[in-house]
């Protein structure tokens, strides 16, 4: 029988823990620890839903791609394990380059069926994809799909292998986005290799007249049936039969999405704080002499630069205001979202008093640092949940600077870079050294600058598998047998579910 993900607990045997030798554990499950009494339980998130397609709709230079590397980038790092499937990318493998406008007039019978092959051929590669990969959640197909006979095809595909499909259509009528799409992101695609500017520009505005020719976009009256939501102009939406958690999840980063703003993001951490000289981590301390001279040469960087008018973030935490106070910018705002990631009854205390007074939990985080969660704190995966706000409004933020801590910049910039979540934990963020986020093509580049003040180290590298087996095994969790299955509500073993 199938138990609900969320009526199952890992539970340890009575004698021992069981862990593989490579302490991984459950790998098609995403772990949180939680105390509960003396005991130790390792309870798996639920996926909120079946597997998932998203198929984009419209016509090209809409900002499809650009939507759907950012709602997968999203997902990712709210647990949802999602791919972009980008059918353009799987044409110039299978058919070639340089096709030439003609090559999608709905009149071109040869073309129409080359391209119907296609896309067929991607939307098999995306459902063996959330077939064969346990973790695997959305799969998003990013192609125009611009007719019904195309939607209904890959609808009936997709629902005879069990996977719920929904729509997203961009459509735009702004000129000038439009031509910028084009210029930005269209003439540099390998297409347009070898090909001057002009030459380019004409031939694809010729293959998105051949488009308009065929273009049904999405209607409630014709389409009531499906789940879609109608993205116009970007900032009015139109939302049908959006039936899920994962769906609405995605509606809601949506409605919140502003592909075309470009924005360049300044993150900084905090000038160094009192506790950072003594290793301890958490607590409210003040600045360093060390913090405030970082303090201080920041504020030279933001007027050298010009970034006064720019907004200021920063947490509600002592060390982070004192250092935006050297900030000649009059435009702050205070966020407790922003707040470093709560130890819990391990706050005020160095990474050597932890381990000393508690092993298991020292072992534990290390074992899974990104869903640990401190006695009384938070996990990584809980920090990234309470900073959701934040990132829908780096979304619509044109330029920001943001004053924060160790953890929060981790769960940002692993956002912003679409870093794994079980790295976010191990990624470097430095004490006095600014991180500037640019824009690229459906992604983002990071540059770091430094201001040559000197600061703690405050980062543990990550630890090896025997670290972690000794660190385990030191604080009386044995490495043997397997891991158990149990249900919460009858207490009856399930393994093999």
């Amino acid at each position: 029988s199938r138990h609900p993900p969320s009526l199952l607990l890992l539970l340890p045997s009575l004698s021992s823990m069981s862990v593989s030798s490579s302490p991984v554990l459950n790998d098609n499950k995403r772990l949180i620890n939680c105390q509960l009494g003396r005991e130790r339980y390792i309870k798996p998130l639920p996926v909120g839903g079946s597997k998932q397609c998203y198929a984009m709709v419209g016509l090209p230079a809409r900002g499809k791609s650009c939507i759907a590397f950012k709602l997968a980038r999203y997902l990712n790092w709210i647990g949802v394990k999602s791919r972009v499937f980008n059918v353009g990318m799987y044409r110039r493998d299978l058919v070639g380059v340089n096709m030439g406008s003609e090559y999608y007039s709905p009149d071109n019978e040869e073309g129409v069926n080359s391209r119907t092959k296609v896309a067929l051929h991607v939307v098999n590669e995306l459902l063996t994809w959330l077939k064969d990969d346990h973790e695997s959640c959305v799969g998003i197909l990013d192609a125009t799909n611009t007719t019904r006979e195309r939607r209904k095809l890959i609808a009936d595909r997709c629902s005879e292998c069990g996977v719920q499909i929904m729509f997203i259509e961009s459509v735009l009528d702004i000129p000038e986005i439009e031509e910028k799409n084009i210029r930005d992101h269209k003439l540099r695609c390998p297409d347009y290799q070898g090909f001057d500017a002009p030459t380019a520009f004409q031939d694809f505005s010729e293959r998105i007249s051949n488009y308009k020719r065929a273009y049904q976009t999405l209607s409630l009256d014709l389409d009531r049936e499906l789940t879609f939501i109608r993205v116009s102009n970007i900032t009015q939406f139109h939302i049908n039969n959006v039936n899920c958690n994962i769906q609405s999840k995605s509606a809601y980063f949506l409605m919140n999405l502003r592909p075309h703003i470009m924005s360049t993001l300044y993150f900084t951490r905090h000038g160094e704080a009192q506790y950072n000289t003594e290793g301890k981590i958490g607590g409210d301390s003040g600045l360093s002499e060390n913090g405030r001279q970082y303090a201080a040469e920041l504020g030279r960087f933001v007027t050298d630069n010009q970034l006064q008018d720019i907004p200021v973030w920063t947490s509600l935490m002592r060390r982070t205001q004192e250092t935006g106070s050297f900030l000649p910018n009059s435009n702050f705002s205070r966020f407790k979202s922003l707040d470093e990631l709560d130890a819990g009854q391990c706050d005020g205390m160095t990474y050597q008093e932890i381990e000393a007074q508690y092993p298991e939990e020292f072992a534990l985080r290390d074992l899974d640092k990104y869903n640990y969660r401190y006695p009384r704190g938070e996990s990584y995966h809980d920090l990234c949940c309470r900073l959701e706000p934040i990132i829908m409004s780096l979304e619509k933020q044109r330029s920001v600077l943001v004053i924060c801590h160790q953890a929060v910049l981790r769960c940002i910039v692993g956002y912003l870079l679409d870093i794994p979540v079980d790295d976010i934990p191990y990624i470097k963020t430095p004490l006095h050294t600014v991180i500037k986020i640019t824009p690229a093509a459906y992604g983002c580049e990071r540059e770091d600058i430094k201001f040559g003040v000197a600061g703690a180290a405050t980062i543990r590298d990550k630890p090896t598998v025997e670290s972690i087996e000794q660190r385990l095994l030191k604080s009386g969790i044995n490495m043997v047998g397997s891991t158990e299955l149990w249900d919460v509500e009858s207490g009856t073993n399930v393994n093999g579910v």
